[in-house]
């Protein structure tokens, strides 16, 4: 999948105004998924990813911190806010971005990093319907 039509797709799924928009909250939402899963899967999932994207789940650090899902959504807002005027809903962004990361993802790669987070991250990675978007 290309950059554009990842950022379009999240646009779509988190029913964002523009491709700005949907670049921030998936920056957000890859560089905390990339803090809280193992480098390794961090890179297996990363090379799956368009250039520019790939980048942003890369962190610095070795280690996976570990973090609750509540402050996985907390972090994303936080960088939300920092990054851009995006309408907080970092929880409905977070699934939107995983939405569109399983669509770009091929085989078990995403299940390999969803089995390093507890069962409470599972409402995260559950995909966002578009038919259930108000316009």
């Amino acid at each position: 999948m290309q950059e554009n039509a990842f950022l379009d797709a999240v646009e779509r799924h988190a029913d964002l105004e523009s491709r700005d928009q949907a670049y921030t909250v998936t920056s957000a939402t890859l560089t905390v998924l990339g803090q809280r899963i193992t480098e390794g899967e961090a890179e297996n999932v990363a090379s799956q990813l368009p250039a520019h994207l790939d980048d942003l789940l890369m962190s610095k650090s070795a280690e996976a911190e570990e973090f609750s899902a509540d402050r996985f959504v907390s972090r994303i807002d936080d960088r939300e806010d920092v990054l851009s005027d995006v309408d907080a809903d970092a929880e409905h962004h977070a699934r939107a971005v995983l939405t569109v990361l399983g669509d770009a993802v091929s085989g078990s790669e995403l299940e390999d990093a969803r089995e390093q987070l507890p069962d409470e991250f599972d409402p995260l990675f559950e995909p966002v319907d578009l038919s259930e978007q108000q316009y």
